[in-house]
């Protein structure tokens, strides 16, 4: 790999400030009218960011003492998990009061100061939206199984398909299977039917073709916007309904009968035409809000499946829906050579052109971090990428810095685990001192992952281009015209190298180049729809590029790196 400032036909992950205007090649929206279409977020673990009593865990006024520098990492929302009253068995998504706050992580005066002290800042909150499920704890669901009005059928109830003729043990409705294993029917014995889950046994799904139900909800959704937050992240969004006949999933190829989520496809248990017109609901509710108060309140929905579907979930200009998608869709694996890349792009401006917005994620609670594929190699370049595409930006906590996932023992995890997604929720790595600034407790709630000695904030802060630093450059640079208002190209010039051009008339355009190989690669854009002028300067550049700030260099109409050596040469750099 060529690491030489005197050459053009250099590697990786390069970022350069251009001169002049290109052509276009696909148009984005050249003006924002509502704060959400550009609006970078940023994602806080509530238990796992910060400990302001020191009792192990993460709290609200730990957020409060740390929102300065989230303001001054350059996000203008916060996205504070996980609030709400739980057993905390799934992570806080098994809730057992909508209306009130986990006593763990303080009351709901301090959340209220919290949101004031957002809002006071000029920034944005939002919330989770767990509407699929509660846990088995909550007040609807004892009501429920006691049959008392109105909550009798705000659950799934079902009578068993039959009994086994030799146990006598009650059949479950259909072959669906829950998330991770097992079946999703779960038996209650003293109301006699099988509750539906669709994730653990604890948490029993919510019953959205029973009208009360769904009024219930929005009750909830109204409970929050008056407390003044200004949208939510909806948990789960796909599994909001079933097929009302029950029909049993088939399988995939050669699985079947075996006792795995992924065993199956989830026809009738999973994306049903229904959940869409729920979900308009919501929306127009939103937008009532927005009527009332001149300000939108917003609503992004967590979803893995087709670009179809998500553009159905975002609806069009006469049936609108919700605002964009919050799951992680940058996630820069080996496997990804810039075709997919750019397939990944496309997908998602398509799902969004009708009355979306387009969103951009690496990490998050679930999925793991950038980090955990390279260290800052892989994090920085996927942050080039995200920060500076059209569209919202979601950032998970500690990617700012390249935090890593910390493989856990069982006696670590203990029954806080059941999807295997808690080595993504250690806390939050501050400076170098014990458990890493996190809190003054001997043992934190989550161990601290040991790297935190070299992975620190306090520490990248003192390194001039360290990931922390160079995160905050590309803040800064995303909030310029150019990102904020203009156009898009993009470019495969070979099956590694991922080049894209953001450009607005009058302003100085801007040219991302990310090497997703392991190879040199020779920089060619014949190919592409936009050309280069001659001389370029670089804005940010990652570690082993070989180049630093600030650096110039001209551009040759040649491939032979001997021509190119020489056309630098005449910038008489030495």
């Amino acid at each position: 790999m060529i690491h030489r400032r005197n050459s053009i036909c250099y590697s990786l992950y390069l970022i350069f400030w251009m001169k002049v205007i290109f052509c276009l090649l696909q148009k984005v929206q050249s003006y924002q009218n509502e704060w959400y279409e550009t609006t970078s977020i940023y994602q806080v673990y509530t238990r796992s960011f910060m400990d302001s009593n020191n009792d192990g865990d993460g709290d609200f006024k730990g957020i409060l003492e740390k929102l300065d520098y989230i303001q001054a990492l350059g996000f203008e929302t916060v996205y504070v998990q996980t609030v709400f009253k739980s057993p905390f068995l799934d992570g806080g998504y098994d809730i057992s009061d909508n209306k009130d706050v986990n006593p763990m992580f303080g009351t709901m005066k301090e959340l209220k100061n919290l949101i004031d002290e957002i809002h006071k800042r000029g920034m944005k909150i939002l919330l989770d939206f767990v509407p699929n499920h509660t846990s088995n704890k909550h007040e609807w669901f004892k009501k429920s199984v006691k049959r008392e009005a109105p909550y009798t059928d705000f659950y799934v109830w079902e009578d068993p398909k039959k009994y086994d003729p030799e146990t006598n043990q009650p059949i479950p409705p259909s072959n669906w299977i829950s998330f991770p294993k097992g079946s999703m029917w779960e038996w209650n014995d003293e109301r006699k039917q099988f509750y539906l889950h669709q994730f653990l046994p604890l948490q029993p799904d919510l019953n959205y073709r029973n009208r009360a139900l769904r009024e219930a909800v929005k009750d909830i959704i109204r409970f929050w916007l008056d407390f003044g937050v200004d949208g939510f992240r909806v948990d789960a969004i796909g599994h909001l309904m079933e097929d009302a006949m029950r029909r049993d999933n088939p399988w995939q190829p050669g699985m079947f009968g075996i006792n795995n989520y992924f065993a199956q496809i989830h026809t009738y248990s999973q994306n049903q035409e229904d959940m869409y017109e729920v979900t308009h609901e919501w929306r127009l509710l939103l937008d009532e809000y927005k009527e009332k108060t001149k300000k939108a309140r917003i609503m992004g929905f967590e979803f893995w499946d087709s670009a179809e579907m998500t553009q159905k979930l975002m609806g069009n200009e006469t049936h609108k829906n919700l605002h964009f998608q919050l799951t992680p869709n940058m996630w820069l694996a080996r496997i990804y050579n810039s075709s997919k890349i750019i397939k990944r792009v496309q997908d998602q401006l398509w799902a969004s052109s009708p009355s979306g917005v387009p969103s951009w994620s690496v990490g998050n609670h679930d999925k793991g971090r950038a980090g955990d594929l390279g260290g800052v190699e892989i994090s920085l370049p996927s942050f080039m990428i995200i920060l500076l595409l059209p569209g919202v930006v979601n950032s998970y906590y500690g990617e700012e810095i390249s935090m890593t996932s910390l493989p856990l023992r069982p006696d670590q995890k203990g029954d806080r685990d059941p999807h295997g997604e808690i080595m993504h929720r250690t806390p939050m790595q501050w400076d170098d001192s014990p458990n890493a600034g996190f809190t003054k407790r001997r043992i934190p709630w989550l161990p601290v992952n040991p790297n935190y000695y070299a992975i620190n904030v306090k520490r990248q802060a003192g390194e001039k281009n360290s990931q922390l630093n160079n995160f905050k450059r590309l803040m800064k640079l995303r909030k310029t015209p150019t990102i904020m208002q203009g156009e898009l190209n993009m470019c495969a010039p070979t099956p590694w190298l991922f080049v894209f051009q953001r450009y607005l008339h009058g302003e100085a355009p801007i040219v991302v180049v990310v090497n997703l190989g392991t190879e040199m690669e020779v920089i060619s854009l014949k190919n592409c729809l936009f050309s280069l002028p001659r001389i370029m300067e670089i804005h940010t550049a990652s570690s082993n590029s070989g180049f630093e700030i600030g650096d110039r260099f001209v551009v040759c109409n040649s491939n032979d790196s001997t021509h190119c050596l020489n056309c630098v040469q005449d910038l008489d750099w030495f």
